[in-house]
């Protein structure tokens, strides 16, 4: 999957999250949170593990669950960045003291103490930047494994970048990293509401992230955890617009009753998969309610 149809389903399936404004606004709600947005975490690790085996964001339930899984997302991500982050602190507060130090009999050694800030801050960004890279896999492989510690299997994730292609990876790194920076800066800026805003898209743009990742992911994957995409029917619930997958009676989104599959026509005509009118098999809209038949 290219990263046009990558971003193109992610969106799709972002916006069924709306279907369901109660689960909207739980996530926004928990999202602000300290601690607790560890649901929010874990429910988006879950989209990330379903993908893409299923087109329609999870039932926000087995909070506890979902806060464990958060809380594995969150340690990872501390673990992977405690190294660069201590050195860029320890760095930056060296650089500064010599700026901060003007008498005349510390200056020699301020500076000497600067500058190895500024060795000590260059390191951690230059350590940073691959591991940033190397996270968003990582984070995936431990989702879709079930293994914390896979997480940090350097030679597996590599692997998996690889097989992605590290020019296409690449690019979904920078192309979500500049979004979301060009997003939320956007949002901060806004004033009085920004926060407010931000607070609301934040759990949504997320959703989007994770299964992006996760289609991404998908593309790297060994056999033992690929997953297939969901088969296309064409068929489609009234109550939600969720696809249905062959068998199903009922929505697996809001539990309304499947219609009914239409029935094999003769050639030259085809049913219309809104109202079931017998059309045309060369229509693209339906002439007995005008749904476009794609």
């Amino acid at each position: 999957m290219d990263l046009g149809d990558n971003f193109s389903d992610s969106f799709g399936y972002t916006k069924k999250l709306f279907s369901d404004v109660g689960r909207l606004i739980i996530l926004i709600v928990l999202s602000v949170i300290p601690i607790v947005d560890w649901i929010v975490l874990g429910y988006e690790a879950r989209v990330l593990k379903e993908s893409p085996g299923t087109g329609t964001p999870p039932k926000l339930e087995n909070y506890g669950q979902l806060f464990v899984e958060g809380v594995k997302v969150f340690l990872a991500t501390l673990l992977y960045m405690l190294v660069p982050t201590i050195l860029i602190v320890i760095g930056a507060m060296g650089t500064f003291a010599s700026f901060s130090s003007f008498q005349s009999q510390v200056i020699v050694s301020a500076l000497s103490v600067g500058g190895v800030g500024v060795v000590i801050l260059l390191v951690g960004i230059l350590l940073a930047i691959p591991l940033l890279i190397m996270l968003a896999v990582g984070l995936a492989h431990m989702i879709k494994t079930g293994k914390f510690g896979n997480a940090f299997a350097f030679g597996e994730i590599f692997t998996v970048m690889r097989r992605i292609g590290l020019g296409k990876y690449l690019s979904w790194v920078v192309i979500t990293v500049v979004v979301g920076a060009a997003l939320f800066g956007i949002l901060g800026m806004i004033p009085f509401i920004g926060g407010f805003l931000a607070a609301i898209v934040q759990p949504i743009y997320y959703v989007f992230t994770f299964r992006s990742l996760g289609l991404l992911y998908n593309d790297g994957a060994s056999s033992d955890f690929k997953v297939q995409a969901p088969v296309v029917t064409g068929l489609a619930c009234a109550s939600c617009g969720t696809s249905l997958q062959p068998g199903q009676k009922f929505c697996p989104n809001c539990g309304a009753a499947a219609p009914t599959p239409p029935p094999v026509v003769e050639s030259g005509t085809k049913f219309c998969i809104s109202c079931g009118a017998k059309i045309p098999s060369t229509a693209s809209f339906c002439g007995s309610c005008g749904a476009k038949q794609t």
